[in-house]
């Protein structure tokens, strides 16, 4: 039943972030949706209605200068009625603005534009209003661009209510030093990998980005990532997946085992103790050795 559920997820996401195809009309004097928003990797499909038509996303036909679009776009040719003009996949985000360069077209409105959005671990995360704290922490450690890059990643993203469970002002304290342990703890969250629900297993050991590692637990009542309950599997980015969580994770720190620890640890070398940090062969005796 588990690994059905969790199939079901996967099928779910991959349907709702699969690469879409959009269709634009093009007519007497349009192009309907004249304004287009869409995702990277998606595919825009021009149509002719009738007419005499191109996409032209060179140079502007009424101005002449040039649109400076974030990659070349242009049908090779005219199309008449009944087909398609042109189709291209735009695989870099931003704003593109294209007109018909057919006679007076693009004077009587025949313009278009197409906004490409990107959709990595870090827009996931932006755009969701439950993650409102771990935008703002991920933007203070300056992580966004790193977790935007081709990666794949691996994202376990705490909620904004996680964030609030923990002890009063932690995550103030943390935003002090936003590069420092506040980054450490986000990359702890993070896998260089694609781990999908249906790649984990119960006992199996996930390395991070801060070097620590996390341990997976399967059981009736769900997946657990160390202390965290997996609350929604995943969402696909164009550059990894993100799994919400429903808790912080927090690397414990490594206990330290030197000679100066066990002396400090004995009840029987209190003196010795007092003698070493007075003399302040402590930090000295801390040493690899």
């Amino acid at each position: 039943m588990k690994k059905n559920i969790l199939s079901l997820l996967v099928l779910i996401c991959a349907l709702s972030f699969a690469q879409t195809t959009h269709i634009v009309n093009a007519g007497s004097y349009y192009y309907t949706p004249q304004n287009l928003e869409i995702n990277q990797g998606d595919i825009v499909i021009w149509i002719n209605d009738g007419g005499l038509h191109d996409v032209n996303g060179e140079t502007n036909s009424i101005s002449d200068e040039a649109f400076n679009n974030p990659e070349t776009f242009n049908s090779p040719s005219m199309n008449t009625a009944g087909g398609e003009i042109y189709s291209h996949v735009f695989n870099i985000p931003g704003t593109y603005n294209y007109d018909c360069s057919v006679g007076a077209h693009a004077l009587n409105g025949m313009i278009g534009s197409v906004n490409v959005s990107s959709n990595t671990v870090v827009d996931i995360i932006v755009n969701s209003d439950s993650h409102n704290t771990l935008e703002a922490a991920v933007i203070a450690a300056e992580l966004a661009d790193d977790l935007s890059t081709d990666g794949p990643f691996t994202v376990f993203a705490p909620t904004d209510e996680a964030f609030d469970a923990l002890p009063a002002g932690t995550v103030d304290a943390l935003l002090m030093n936003p590069t420092g342990d506040l980054a450490n703890i986000l990359l702890h969250h993070v896998y260089a990998g694609s781990a999908l629900s249906t790649d984990l297993s119960n006992g199996m050991m996930i390395p991070t980005l801060f070097g620590t590692e996390l341990t997976v637990s399967i059981s009736d009542d769900g997946v657990m990532i160390d202390n965290a309950m997996v609350t929604v599997a995943n969402i696909m980015a164009d550059n990894g997946v993100v799994h919400v969580i429903n808790a912080v994770l927090i690397p414990s720190e490594e206990e330290s085992n030197t000679v100066v620890d066990i002396i400090v640890n004995s009840d029987s070398h209190n003196i010795l103790e007092a003698a070493v940090i007075a003399a302040e062969l402590a930090d000295d005796l801390s040493t690899d050795g």
